[in-house]
């Protein structure tokens, strides 16, 4: 059984992706994803952290493939400065089990950014440049994907991109 968090944010992640009395997760597609953005930002309130990984599904060739590199990460901290921001985000980008590296700070500001505890609008924001974000990322993972997974003209009917979402 799968543990509910408290606060706002954990209470609209849970609602959104457990289900079956927290037996099951569900993993949401973009449009469900941009809903749930949606309606963390208009909860103004912040959380510790939330984790948004995206990954492609082909059912016709039942492969599925994950995008850790173009993971969502944005964290809450007591205290930062720019120093801290600029080694988290290279932290981020160096993840030495990733298959793909993103070599790309200004997108490692977008998806791995750090906010301080109860300043919520700088959550907020964060949280909308990740969604504006998404409109240059799926091209790009489609590109990984059809290249890695060998996809052709015939299997994107049968593939789509859902989200694993986590909140603390």
């Amino acid at each position: 059984m799968l543990e509910k968090g408290k606060g706002k944010i954990n209470e609209i992640v849970d609602n959104n992706t457990i289900y079956y009395n927290g037996k099951y997760r569900y993993y949401p597609t973009i449009t469900d994803l941009m809903g749930i953005v949606d309606e963390i930002i208009s909860s103004n309130s912040t959380t510790d952290y939330i984790r948004i990984t995206p990954f492609y599904i082909n059912q016709q060739l039942e492969m599925q493939i994950e995008f850790e590199e173009f993971m969502f990460y944005i964290e809450c901290r007591e205290w930062f400065d720019d120093k801290v921001q600029e080694k988290h985000i290279i932290e981020c980008l160096n993840v030495p089990d990733t298959p793909r590296t993103l070599n790309d700070l200004n997108l490692g500001g977008i998806l791995y950014p750090l906010c301080k505890h109860n300043d919520v609008l700088a959550y907020q924001k964060a949280l909308k440049k990740y969604k504006e974000s998404l409109n240059e990322l799926l091209p790009k993972m489609m590109e990984i994907a059809k290249l890695e997974m060998g996809l052709k003209e015939e299997h994107f009917p049968f593939g789509y991109f859902c989200f694993e979402i986590h909140s603390e």
